[in-house]
């Protein structure tokens, strides 16, 4: 007997779902003649959206209509939904709709809610959308409609309801994410789990593990550079992740596992604090890193040896800060 497969018109449907969130940005950022062919951009994009909305629970129905539910769908359904509500929000932060300061929370929920349910799938659990996910999806859209609304018709009333929709879509997403994290409090504190949180989903990549974690690093900097604090708030919140994540992992005081790279993430970080950025800086920054954190120049080498989580972290802090001399010396 034949299996099913997995990529159903459900699965279909939120796939199509991520292509339209990746074309909305490209719709609303892209220049216009006059003020004509920009209000029609927007009508364009306002309609993909309404469509992409209107899939979302077109997918539902016919899943549980159909039994077509599989442990992919439960992950691409939020997953796709995540990509067009976020990248259309970034699209009006842009733009100067809103604050992007209103979306560094939002994006930083739903990051670790995905991040969670793709490790917890890989190991067997298919966490579904909870009903306060859904009603905070249902915020979301409702705020991007009105700032659609404020940016086709640019009024005192429009602006006042879009900043209060979005006010209203970021304490529902944290409200949500709440009770996501309190209801997986269990798998939380699994050791695998954590592995994978230190990991940053990248570490058992390989050859070269490291690589692969500074590149996580390396392609936040040019996301958050623009603004100094954003860049220091990233930072803060991985080494945070790390001394809360690491010493649970049980490891011996000299152990320094490979797939453990949340530590070069910080380093390179910290390389780019307050860099202008340019290719050649970005470039120069992520080489001179690698080269800092193999060769373990002094006092890198001393400072892995210290054992435990310090000994992870400070070697690559201590690269990023040489890296980040080089660059100093590099813009003069």
């Amino acid at each position: 007997m034949k299996s099913r497969p997995r990529f159903f018109l459900p699965n279909r449907l939120s796939f199509l779902r991520i292509v339209i969130g990746v074309t909305i940005p490209w719709l609303l950022l892209w220049p216009t003649e006059n003020a004509a062919a920009q209000s029609a951009t927007f009508w364009w994009a306002l309609g993909l959206f309404v469509f992409a909305a209107f899939t979302d629970f077109w997918d539902g129905w016919l899943a549980r209509r159909y039994r077509l539910e599989s442990p992919l769908g439960r992950i691409l359904d939020p997953t796709a939904d995540k990509v067009f509500i976020l990248a259309t929000m970034a699209s009006f932060a842009v733009m100067g709709v809103y604050s992007y300061w209103y979306l560094v929370p939002l994006f930083f929920r739903e990051i670790a809610v995905t991040f969670c349910r793709i490790t917890w799938l890989g190991q067997g659990l298919a966490i579904g959308a909870e009903r306060a996910g859904k009603l905070k999806l249902g915020c979301q859209v409702a705020s991007v409609l009105f700032s659609f609304l404020y940016l086709i018709f640019p009024t005192a009333v429009t602006s006042y309801l879009n900043h209060a929709l979005i006010f209203l879509a970021l304490f529902m997403t944290l409200f949500s994410g709440y009770f996501f994290f309190r209801r997986n409090r269990p798998l939380l504190g699994d050791k695998k789990f954590l592995r994978s949180v230190a990991g940053l989903g990248v570490g058992h990549l390989r050859p070269f593990p490291g690589t692969y974690g500074t590149l996580v690093g390396w392609v936040l900097v040019p996301l958050i550079s623009h603004d100094l604090l954003l860049h220091l708030v990233v930072l803060a919140s991985f080494l945070v992740l790390a001394y809360v994540t690491i010493p649970r992992l049980g490891l011996a005081p000299e152990e320094d596992p490979v797939e453990i790279v949340i530590d070069e993430t910080c380093g390179v970080l910290l390389a780019f604090v307050g860099i202008p950025l340019e290719w050649q800086t970005l470039l120069t920054g992520f080489l001179f890193f690698r080269i800092f954190d193999v060769t373990k120049v002094f006092p890198i080498g001393w400072l892995e040896k210290k054992g435990g989580v310090h000994g992870i972290m400070l070697d690559d802090l201590g690269a990023g800060g040489y890296t980040w001399l080089v660059l100093r010396i590099f813009l003069r």
